[in-house]
């Protein structure tokens, strides 16, 4: 008993230490609270239509360690069919996006280059069977804020991670560019509130200069 309260006590300092904290590559290199390239910080989305947004040169991905975070919340009042998410683009053109639906669901699909929907991004092909639209109980509902983060694994495995919560990972080749997508409900329109976005790399690009 005594080894079983030492090991939980343990446990509560390593988790107040911050132990539990999901890795990240390094230091804040990029960071962006109004999403203004994104018709941020409040875009109203129309009924089935859908938008792709390309970040800032400046906010482009390094050939090496990187997590990518984006904050974003769906009024309440939005039709809970509507959906966002975050974007890589490969070497040929292609886009894996990772997106969630106010409705609780979740997938990751690859749209081939020359054939990117702007809103129905179920054309495109899941990166795996298992990750077309599925439920999961951590995507948080209209009037509550959701954090998809993308973190460059060491096996160079892209890490997915909804609020917090590692998902899925895979391999995904990066050309550096990337944004994000929003699309309207199936029967009424939705307003989304971008929060913030950040970067975090293995070098501080202010460093050495």
């Amino acid at each position: 008993m005594a080894l079983v309260a030492a090991i939980t006590v343990l446990g509560a300092v390593l988790l107040r230490r911050g132990a539990a904290d999901p890795p990240v590559a390094g230091p804040v290199t990029w960071e962006d609270r109004t999403l203004r390239w994104a018709s941020g910080p409040e875009v109203a989305l129309a009924v089935n239509e859908g938008t792709w947004w390309i970040a800032p040169q400046e906010a482009a991905l390094p050939d090496g360690a990187f997590t990518l975070e984006v904050r974003a919340q769906l009024a309440a009042d939005s039709d809970p069919s509507a959906a966002w998410g975050v974007w890589l683009e490969m070497p040929d053109g292609a886009r894996v996006i990772y997106a969630v639906s106010g409705e609780g669901y979740l997938t990751t699909r690859r749209c081939p280059a020359g054939a990117i929907p702007p809103a129905e991004i179920e054309d495109c092909p899941a990166l795996r069977p298992e990750w077309r639209w599925m439920p999961y109980p951590r995507v948080n509902s209209p009037g509550t804020a959701n954090t998809i983060t993308l973190h460059l694994e060491s096996s160079d495995d892209v890490r997915l991670r909804l609020n917090g919560e590692r998902l899925g990972a895979a391999p995904v080749e990066r050309s550096g560019r990337w944004g994000v997508w929003a699309r309207g409900g199936r029967d009424g329109g939705a307003t989304l509130v971008w929060q913030r976005a950040t970067l975090r790399t293995a070098h501080d690009p202010g460093e050495n200069r």
